[in-house]
């Protein structure tokens, strides 16, 4: 079942962690698919999400974070407005379509730039149309993001730096 495209000037909410069944619909994806150690944990802690763990570049570095959406659920969308708040580390918010290469859905990927300080809820913006694009984390020529043809929505984190971090994150909506 398709929605109804966003109205002009409006967001519709993707996801909120104050509903009690969200967290359920998040899976955690590790660098341990190819060879990695890096590991990342979620829970749910008030009305938002805790993503934490331990980046380790030796044959990885990264761990993310994603969930499904519901057919067209990012119709009309001109932005995504993440409300989270950071550890001075790098997130980026990765979105996927219909879009491919080499068989495999292509990664459009943002970096969240954080308002305020470490700890503090932000809002960051990111504009789809400035999505860049990539497969395993390299770099691909690609058709521009559709979001009419969203399927998934998350976040990583693989700033090339050892250690641990904590993010969390209580709000997505899509913006017309």
């Amino acid at each position: 079942m398709s929605l109804a495209a966003i109205e002009p000037g409006t967001c519709r909410t993707l996801l909120d962690f104050s509903d009690p069944d969200e967290f359920a619909r998040w899976e955690v994806i590790n660098d341990g698919v190819m060879g990695g150690l890096s590991k990342g944990h979620i829970e749910q802690v008030d009305d938002a999400l805790n993503f934490t763990g331990t980046i380790n570049t030796n044959g990885g570095g990264f761990t993310s974070l994603r969930r499904t959406l519901p057919e067209g659920a990012m119709a009309g969308a001109r932005t995504l407005r993440i409300v989270y708040s950071g550890d001075a580390r790098t997130y980026e918010a990765t979105l996927r379509s219909d879009a491919r290469e080499r068989g495999r859905r292509i990664a459009y990927r943002a970096a969240l730039t954080p308002e305020g300080s470490a700890g503090e809820w932000s809002v960051a913006v990111i504009d789809l149309a400035k999505l860049e694009t990539s497969l395993f984390g390299q770099q691909v020529d690609a058709p521009a993001f559709a979001a009419h043809e969203a399927h998934s929505v998350g976040l990583i984190i693989a700033d090339g730096i050892d250690g641990d971090f904590a993010m969390r994150l209580q709000r997505i909506e899509a913006c017309a």
